[in-house]
């Protein structure tokens, strides 16, 4: 499981093998990191991309095939293994080593038990084509815990340090730390998720505010905001009503909405339309640059 290492400054900018398709490091995926001043790296294999310094990282998108699928043959308390039907999308051989198995729904639902690590190809589990049945052995100690049958449904999910890849915009999978840019593709590295790190700006970002991952420009961060729905009309049978104004934190008008209508006033509102995505929180700008350039940003992503 993963555990703490500390070490002299230096370290974090190791790169290490991949050990081919067991896809097993010299550490467990996740380890922690932790340098004298309190800086803090979690141990991650790339998607064989080289990595780019300063720029922000998230986990590979959850496929579809492989979640909410049907448990194909009955297991009892106490067994390590369990399997389930994929849809139809294939699985490669130990994608989900150090990952996480857990039935979602109906007998036995509730529970979440780490998949083995791969020590040798296929210790994790074998490769699964479409359409067929994927069986994970559960790491040491981690045993069903109530019987589960061909009722239950039950999801894959890939350790959020596995073939990580710069952030979309917005992300689209768990964040996984800012690169320090230094290893070439395929290869395991220390990723920085605490402490001051450089970190690619989208837009204006200010000094002790909050940042989150950039909905715009993939690896970036950007000035934390609460978007909300500007379009729409409204219609009216008189000029009685107010109008407020939203601001953003500069005093610049973002908005304006109406408010304050007489009831008198029949009123017709468009609100087709969502709430712009929102991106999780990255930590706190310590010194702001120019759009474009790298911040230095206080991580908060453990």
């Amino acid at each position: 499981m993963p555990r703490t290492y500390f070490s002299p400054y230096g370290i974090n900018n190791s790169t290490y093998a991949n050990a081919g398709n067991a896809n097993l490091g010299q550490y467990e995926l996740g380890s922690y990191l932790e340098l004298p001043d309190g800086r803090r790296y979690r141990f991650a294999l790339n998607d064989g991309t080289a990595e780019v310094a300063g720029r922000l990282y998230q986990s590979v998108v959850t496929v579809a095939n492989h979640n909410n699928v049907a448990v194909n043959a009955a297991r009892a308390i106490g067994v390590s293994i369990i399997s389930a039907t994929l849809g139809a999308t294939a699985a490669a051989i130990d994608i989900y080593a150090e990952g996480m198995a857990h039935t979602n729904n109906d007998t036995g639902e509730s529970y979440a038990f780490r998949i083995r690590r791969a020590m040798t190809a296929g210790f994790a589990h074998a490769a699964a084509a479409t359409s067929s049945v994927l069986t994970v052995n559960l790491e040491a100690g981690e045993t069903l815990q109530v019987a589960v049958d061909t009722t239950t449904e039950m999801s894959f999910t890939r350790n959020r340090f596995h073939q990580v890849l710069i952030t979309a915009a917005p992300p689209t999978g768990g964040l996984a730390g800012v690169s320090p840019g230094v290893a070439a593709a395929d290869r395991f590295y220390w990723s920085q998720v605490k402490g001051y790190a450089a970190v690619l700006v989208d837009g204006t970002a200010f000094e002790g505010l909050p940042v989150m991952a950039s909905i715009a420009t993939a690896g970036a961060v950007e000035a934390r905001a609460r978007r909300v729905r500007t379009g729409g009309t409204i219609t009216v049978a008189s000029p009685t009503v107010g109008v407020g104004q939203l601001t953003d934190r500069d005093g610049a008008v973002v908005a304006s909405m109406l408010s304050d209508i007489s009831t008198s006033v029949a009123t017709s509102v468009d609100i087709s339309g969502g709430i712009a995505v929102n991106a999780p929180d990255v930590g706190m700008c310590i010194k702001p640059n120019a759009n474009g350039e790298e911040a230095l940003i206080d991580l908060h992503l453990e």
